[in-house]
């Protein structure tokens, strides 16, 4: 089994280290201009960007040719599923594949701009995603078929919405700042999926204009001196299963 994953605050990995497999992150596939995935069972697992799938995401499996008997997907989001699954199904099918299982988890939501951390993070365990991710991790393995796609409206709706946000994003200049707690480690720059964020030693970072709104920059600081002009919370967040390390391999573009 393979699986393809995006993360940056650690969910959709921790999501894929629940199966046996071999993690294929989506950057570092890039990076390697790896666009064919083949094995007996291949899982996609990405997080949803307001209703929608992240650009990234969207690039790669564009021209991704997978070769499988089983196709699954797993949508992590925090507030609002929207028609992504709709979106992965239609975008999927353009290169000829069927998935064969499609479901959403819900986890921590991680949108600073809407979100405060330490509510999200305390509402976890009401949100049953252990016992949920459990059931998905069951009934992949026993290779189930489920469909929970929206109808193509939804998809339609949710990939304009998903536009228009990942078009603001770009401006990324116009919307971080960074405090003069900066150390000029340069974690920032090497959690960043598409090399959008520049530093120099010991100097704060610049951010250039093709972010990808991922806010791994955001929530991985270890002095939490990066932050959004607009954001409901000073806390950050990553996977409690996943490592700072395991972000900067899955990402790094260096």
């Amino acid at each position: 089994m393979k699986i393809l994953y995006f993360t940056a605050s650690g969910n959709c990995l921790a999501v894929a280290k629940r199966f046996e497999a071999e993690y294929l992150s989506i950057p570092q596939m890039i990076k390697r201009n790896e666009y064919k995935v083949e094995d007996d069972a291949v899982g996609i697992v990405y997080p949803i960007y307001a209703g929608s799938i992240p650009g990234i995401v969207r690039r790669y499996l564009k021209h991704c040719v997978i070769r499988t008997d089983y196709l699954f997907v797993i949508a992590t989001y925090g507030n609002a599923a929207g028609g992504s699954l709709g979106e992965m199904k239609n975008l999927l099918a353009a290169n000829g594949n069927q998935p064969d299982y499609m479901t959403t988890l819900l986890m921590v939501d991680n949108y600073l701009p809407a979100f405060e951390m330490k509510d999200q993070v305390s509402k976890l365990e009401k949100k049953r995603t252990e016992e949920n991710l459990r059931h998905i991790v069951h009934e992949v393995a026993r290779r189930k078929k489920k469909d929970t796609a929206f109808p193509a409206p939804a998809a339609v709706i949710s990939s304009g919405i998903g536009a228009a946000i990942r078009g603001a994003w770009k401006i990324a200049p116009r919307m971080y700042t960074v405090s003069d707690d900066c150390i000029g480690c340069g974690i920032c720059a090497r959690v960043c999926p598409v090399s959008n964020v520049s530093q120099k030693e010991k100097e704060k970072p610049v951010f250039g204009n093709h972010c990808e709104s991922c806010f791994a920059c955001v929530h991985n600081c270890p002095k939490k001196a990066i932050h959004l002009r607009i954001e409901r919370s000073g806390e950050r967040f990553r996977n409690p299963e996943v490592s700072l390390q395991d972000i900067i391999d899955s990402n790094y573009q260096g």
